[in-house]
């Protein structure tokens, strides 16, 4: 999306001040808001964090996702003791926004709030491929709750694959992990699927007696896909712990994860080894995963090359935001406050 103007012009003294920018990177269970402040030179500093809950409009509905933005900014900026203050330039990553409607309530949140003199709302991979990759040239496969993988190649060709969400996609994420825990839970409670340990350790994950109590639990929580997407990390202990059931599970979401990239360098043709940069909590947060994922993605026709972790994707999106400010490019530096 291009960059949207609130006011004509900016003020003279904007080219000699230190600028501030936002960072926003919003997924299906949590946002994540960043306020720096940027100088004549480039150079970036961290003034204050925020956090708050799932802001993918299309999966937490309106209402929820504007207050997790609400949320995660104040206290950023509170942090940043600039409360209520209007921004330079803000780049907003949301999972779902190339949805019209998303554009269009986001953008009315923004010019409500009067967040920036000027913001962008993008795909929420568009900072991983910033972060992880060389000007933004190469594959981000994000395996968080859900599940996408984006690539752009040299000629700024681009492709999509995945990102379908929870109802018929999201394959190998953190929902896809949970729900085949829950089903072989249930396969093993009606005694026609494998024992395995998933079924003591959800039992005590959802604070449940009995195996019936899982659904009722699950389908009252008012948001089956974070619950049943929460349940990851156990899979991931017990695969870890040598629990055949789970690891069966967890190679499973390995093998449609690499499908994604497969996918994207099947469509786009990279003449050397690409760049792959890795977001969500599962491809970052577990290494029995990670390095399982990278051992299938090096069987690949095309294999990756470099291979970067991207902890943080809001921290791409102030990479995004200065380089529309100033030219920069990705190398300059940035400091914590």
């Amino acid at each position: 999306m291009s960059p949207v103007s609130l006011s004509d012009s900016q003020s003279d003294s904007s080219a000699v001040r230190s600028r501030l920018i936002l960072g926003v990177d919003g997924g299906g269970s949590k946002t994540t808001a960043v306020v720096a402040s940027l100088d004549e030179t480039g150079f970036m500093q961290i003034l204050g964090r925020g956090k708050g809950g799932p802001s993918n409009l299309r999966l937490a509905g309106k209402e929820q996702s504007l207050a997790s933005l609400d949320t995660a900014l104040d206290e950023a900026l509170l942090e940043a003791n600039v409360p209520g203050q209007s921004l330079d330039y803000a780049v907003l990553a949301l999972a779902g926004s190339g949805s019209p409607d998303v554009q269009r309530d986001v953008s009315s949140w923004a010019n409500e709030r009067k967040l920036a003199s000027q913001f962008e709302i993008v795909p929420d991979v568009n900072p991983v491929l910033a972060s992880g990759t060389d000007n933004g040239r190469g594959v981000a496969l994000i395996v968080g709750t859900g599940s996408v993988a984006v690539g752009v190649d040299y000629d700024g060709n681009s492709v999509t694959k995945g990102g379908w969400g929870h109802w018929f996609g999201d394959k190998g994420s953190g929902f896809y992990l949970g729900y085949k825990a829950l089903a072989a839970v249930a396969e093993a409670s009606d005694e026609i699927g494998p024992q395995t340990i998933l079924s003591e350790l959800v039992l005590q994950a959802l604070g449940v007696k009995d195996h019936r109590g899982i659904l009722k639990e699950v389908s009252d929580s008012g948001d089956e896909r974070r619950k049943v997407a929460a349940l990851a990390p156990i899979v991931l202990r017990a695969a870890a712990a040598n629990d055949g059931v789970a690891q069966r599970i967890v190679n499973g979401a390995i093998e449609e994860a690499v499908k994604l990239v497969a996918a994207v360098t099947k469509t786009l043709t990279f003449k050397s080894p690409f760049a792959l940069a890795l977001a969500g909590g599962v491809a970052c947060r577990n290494q029995y995963f990670r390095d399982g994922l990278i051992i299938e993605l090096n069987k690949l026709r095309t294999p990756p090359g470099a291979i970067t972790v991207v902890d943080e994707p809001v921290l791409g999106c102030l990479t995004i935001a200065r380089q529309k400010l100033t030219g920069a490019g990705a190398t300059n530096k940035a400091g914590s406050g």
